[in-house]
């Protein structure tokens, strides 16, 4: 929409309507448009970060259903996890994509004990910083991140169970966790190529 500045008006007004009245009309037109272009009050960086953590992931959960040991190759332990990731906002809605780092540990699953976890044996790092990134991991079709992760299974001892924990580390250094028991008598399998390797 075209919009005549103040000046215009006024001398439109004194052009055809020329009067006290014409006068009054024009000066609380001049008014009403400054009252409309006062500026937003500014906004504190707190109360900005407050408006993006509606839209922020409040928890990260590893979906337990799919997420499972795997065999890259013909040996006598799995030596690879398909590890499914999803992010919840603070409204429960699940399906966020999130940005940032992941790291993920593998642990010894120490049985009757108050802290689950037992001696670290793998960890992975993996950035969601870039698109490429996200089109790596993300599956949108289930709304989760995918990670295969390859393991030497000569470096750690023969169990059943293990404990897999994740991390999120998000642009603001927030950090969300989750952990699962990851049972290695319930496999799948897939090629060796398609899994990360720890650092």
């Amino acid at each position: 929409m075209f919009v005549l500045p103040p000046r215009c008006i006024m001398r439109r007004f004194a052009a055809t309507a020329p009067g006290p009245s014409t006068r009054w009309l024009a000066g609380s037109l001049i008014l009403l448009m400054g009252a409309c272009a006062t500026p937003r009050p500014s906004v504190s960086v707190d109360a900005k970060r407050e408006m993006l953590a509606l839209l922020m992931p409040k928890r990260i959960k590893i979906v337990e259903p799919f997420t499972r040991a795997a065999y890259l190759h013909r040996v006598e332990q799995p030596d690879g996890i398909e590890l499914f990731v999803q992010a919840v906002n603070r409204f429960d809605d699940p399906g966020l994509m999130i940005v940032g780092d992941v790291r993920v540990e593998l642990f010894e699953y120490v049985q009757a004990s108050g802290d689950r976890r037992g001696r670290r044996l793998e960890h992975w790092d993996v950035a969601l910083t870039e698109s490429a990134q996200q089109e790596s991991y993300w599956n949108g079709l289930t709304q989760m991140y995918e990670f295969r992760l390859g393991i030497n299974a000569k470096s750690i001892p023969p169990a059943d169970r293990y404990i897999l924990a994740v991390t999120y580390v998000s642009p603001f250094d927030d950090r969300l966790t989750d952990e699962s028991v990851v049972d290695f008598r319930e496999t799948t399998a897939h090629p060796a190529g398609s899994f990360l390797r720890n650092p």
